[in-house]
């Protein structure tokens, strides 16, 4: 595992000295499915840690697990070997402070329930007072410019309103880290780059921990702290990116900085192998 940092400066991703601690660890983490000649390794002794406040993106070639491994940090999927820690207990099951943020927004949904009631079903499963639903909804609603959408159905939606109406019922939940699955995967390009400038501003005005997985370098390079690049057959960390880039980034600005190209070149010599 490489462990290099890329820049000798910390302005520009998230200071150390602005994180919390440790809030998240993967311990020599493995996974295998099958018995004797039939086993097959998925992924093989991952070992990261994430800290309080951190933006961790995940990046890695098709069929290198990063799904999997997703699946496995949220505690819905048990390993084969190692463990995974959030805020120094090991993750079992499903943790109420980690909320998952899936790609297929259309499924997350449910398609006869309004804007405002999807977002309800988090503040329901927390067995929050249905009088205080509308005063909890409304000011996330509004942050993820859908105030004046809460009283239609999914299907009124554009692909990117119905995402940010699941990153809202996520944030509902108030965790105190997302996990996010290639969230703005299936969007075209300019919702995609808008949905990414919201959420980093979110991210940083909520002071939320993120770990989100995306097939896309530039995405990743531009959105985190810390790039964690997967090598597969098995999936196994090959490169771990300090990003060194200012905050507020611009989608013109800094994809033109050279020290960008530089990492999406690291990146990409790990992908095309």
């Amino acid at each position: 595992m490489a462990l290099a940092p890329s820049g000798p400066s910390d302005r520009a991703r998230t200071p150390p000295d602005a994180r919390g601690g440790q809030l998240l660890a993967a311990h020599a983490v493995s996974l295998a499915f099958g018995a004797g000649a039939e086993r097959r390794a998925i992924l093989r002794d991952l070992s990261f840690a994430v800290a309080e406040r951190e933006f961790v993106c995940i990046v890695g070639p098709s069929g290198c697990g990063k799904t999997t491994l997703l699946r496995m940090l949220a505690g819905l999927l048990p390993g084969s070997a190692g463990a995974v820690e959030f805020d120094g207990a090991p993750v079992r099951a499903p943790q109420p402070d980690i909320a998952i943020v899936f790609q297929d927004y259309g499924r997350a949904l449910l398609p006869w329930r309004t804007v405002a009631g999807n977002v309800a079903l988090a503040l329901e499963a927390r067995r929050v007072a249905r009088r205080d639903h509308a005063a909890r909804i409304a000011p996330l609603l509004a942050k993820l410019r859908l105030a004046e959408h809460a009283e239609k159905f999914p299907a009124q939606l554009s692909g990117g309103m119905q995402q940010r109406v699941q990153i809202a019922r996520c944030l509902a939940q108030e965790p105190r880290m997302l996990l996010m699955d290639e969230p703005f995967g299936a969007l075209d390009a300019i919702t995609r780059q808008t949905l990414q400038d919201e959420f980093a501003r979110l991210a940083k005005e909520e002071h939320r921990t993120v770990l989100f997985v995306t097939h896309d370098l530039e995405e990743a390079i531009y959105l985190g702290d810390r790039v964690i690049a997967l090598a597969a057959n098995p999936g196994r960390i090959a490169d771990i990116l300090e990003v060194d880039l200012p905050r507020p980034r611009d989608q013109l600005a800094t994809r033109e900085n050279p020290r960008f190209l530089q990492y999406r070149h690291r990146l990409f010599r790990h992908l095309a192998h």
